[in-house]
């Protein structure tokens, strides 16, 4: 018995020994002690050993894996079972050696680069706009900024759209990126720029200045050898909110000599259940919209809207009758055809309950454009939450704060933000059709308290943009999410932009993660 015990222990010395060997052998990621004796990844704890960026986190070669130690922030349904979350970028990682993504990542946009990808984001609360690259498997591999904090005109950059020159004309990829508050103005980035020029005047002049929540361009076959671009004015005073247009008929990408057009309504309610003219210099709200029914549109002109300052561009709206919405937030253009490229969807906020406006908890419309003249067209009211408030003939009583939206050739995503009032539940996305019915939560943000500072938050938190990388990754039904978890701070996400703002410099994190298999 005493030989059969020891000749059992040698073996167990041997491969405990050879284990070992093997285990430092190749030299790689810490085992070798590259990345371990120096303390960067393994010895102090900073990536695995405190457990809180995974403790056995690997990163696999592959698209559909997490690429983040922190697990994907978002709650699937049981309806969207068939969906699947996976991280890929949360502000504690650090890409390429010297790069991390700062807080509140909103709009964005993806473009493919030979092998590689492009993945450009604002970063709304530190008023940046990062670049990301990624190899083909969508590995993040380096990062840059491309707008920091220092900018003479910093401002909440929120959403944002990448003008696509393949669809939507001239020779050049554009990042548009929208200035909500502080400054106003809508900043044109090159996405491509070999080296950044991060503190430069990107201001796109000729669009004017509103509380500018997105612009957004229709694809170029939508109005040959025009330009059109619709915007959203995140705005509650003065004027209100305003459905914007910017329209130039000097080719299909001219950012110089358009007009700007802000919509006014033709036809409101009759307040039973019919539709009517409008009283001419009337100046009508939302509350004159029934939900469900259609009514004629126009674009009006703003003269001489590019010299105008903000407060200028209030009266002017005014001046003109421009309808009101409370607060337009996010704006997008239905996918698929050059048809379907003249039907738009916006995103109305609403102000929340007790404010005394006409639209509480938010609301979502369908433009129907001319198919020769953009300046015509139709609106219709399709989702709503103020099913008890207001006009009460909404559809979707869970509703609070429509804040980004994204249109695909079948579908209508609705993405919230709880933030200012609320339901009572976290962020939800909401899945409809192209016509607003059969509304559905497709996933909730997650809340994460051990994640805040205090370990305690409540529903702080909302959703960026959703964007649809389908057909540039050729992965069917595959996005890319930008989430802002507001609860998760820390003095370390500060200045990463790499400037410190004295106005306001702020410390959230952000988390962009891979959705696979949401219908188109």
């Amino acid at each position: 018995m005493k030989n059969f015990k020891l000749f059992f222990f040698k073996i167990f010395l041997f491969t405990a020994i050879a284990s070992f060997t093997i285990g430092c052998e190749d030299g790689e990621d810490g085992l070798n002690g590259t990345d371990g004796v120096d303390g960067q990844d393994g010895v102090d704890g900073q990536d695995g050993a405190d457990g809180e960026d995974g403790e056995d986190f690997v990163m696999e070669e592959t698209i559909f894996a997490d690429k983040s130690p922190t697990p994907p922030l978002v709650a699937i349904t049981p309806q969207f079972n068939y969906v699947e979350a996976y991280s890929l970028i949360s502000t504690p990682d650090v890409i390429g050696g010297d790069f991390q993504l700062a807080g509140s990542a909103d709009g964005a946009g993806f473009l493919v680069d030979g092998d590689e990808y492009i993945f450009v984001t604002n970063c709304e609360d530190s008023y940046a706009v990062a670049r990301i690259r990624l190899d083909e498997n969508l590995i993040p591999i380096s990062g840059d900024y491309l707008l920091d904090s220092g900018v003479a005109d910093f401002a909440r950059q929120c959403s944002a759209t990448m003008w696509e020159a393949d669809i939507h004309g001239g020779s050049q990829d554009i990042f548009l990126s929208a200035s909500e508050s502080i400054s106003n103005d809508v900043k044109a980035i090159d996405p491509r720029v070999t080296t950044p020029t991060p503190q430069a005047d990107f201001g796109l002049d000729a669009l004017g200045e509103f509380s500018w929540e997105n612009a957004v361009p229709l694809p170029q076959n939508a109005y040959p050898n025009a330009t059109v671009i619709v915007g959203g004015d995140d705005d509650s005073s003065g004027s209100e909110g305003q459905i914007t247009m910017y329209y130039s008929t000097n080719g299909d990408d001219d950012f110089d000599n358009g007009s700007i057009y802000v919509l006014r309504l033709k036809e409101i309610s009759d307040g039973t259940g019919g539709v009517e003219d409008v009283v001419a210099n009337t100046q009508y709200n939302e509350s004159s919209l029934d939900f469900g029914n259609t009514y004629e549109i126009e674009f009006v002109e703003i003269p001489n809207g590019a010299s105008l300052t903000k407060n200028e561009m209030e009266d002017a709206c005014n001046d003109v009758f421009a309808s009101q919405f409370m607060r337009v937030e996010d704006v997008d253009y239905q996918k698929g055809s050059d048809v379907n490229g003249r039907n738009i969807f916006v995103a109305v906020t609403g102000r929340g309950p007790g404010q005394g406006t006409y639209n509480d908890w938010g609301t979502v419309y369908k433009l129907e454009l001319n198919p020769t003249n953009p300046l015509e067209g139709t609106i219709t009211q399709i989702v709503s939450g103020n099913t008890d408030t207001n006009n009460a003939d909404g559809n979707l009583p869970e509703l609070q704060s429509p804040d980004n939206i994204t249109v695909t050739e079948n579908f209508v995503y609705i993405q919230e933000d709880p933030n200012s009032f609320d339901r009572g539940h976290a962020a939800y996305i909401y899945q409809t059709d192209i016509n607003g019915n059969n509304p559905s939560v497709v996933l909730e943000l997650v809340v994460r308290m051990d994640l805040a500072q205090d370990n305690s938050t409540g529903l702080n938190g909302e959703f960026g943009a959703l964007i649809d990388i389908s057909d540039k990754i050729g992965e069917p039904n595959t996005f890319l999410l930008n989430i802002q978890p507001h609860y998760w701070r820390s003095d370390d996400f500060a200045g990463l932009d790499g400037h410190i703002n004295t106005v306001n410099e702020d410390n959230q994190a952000s988390q962009v993660v891979i959705l696979r298999g949401l219908p188109r």
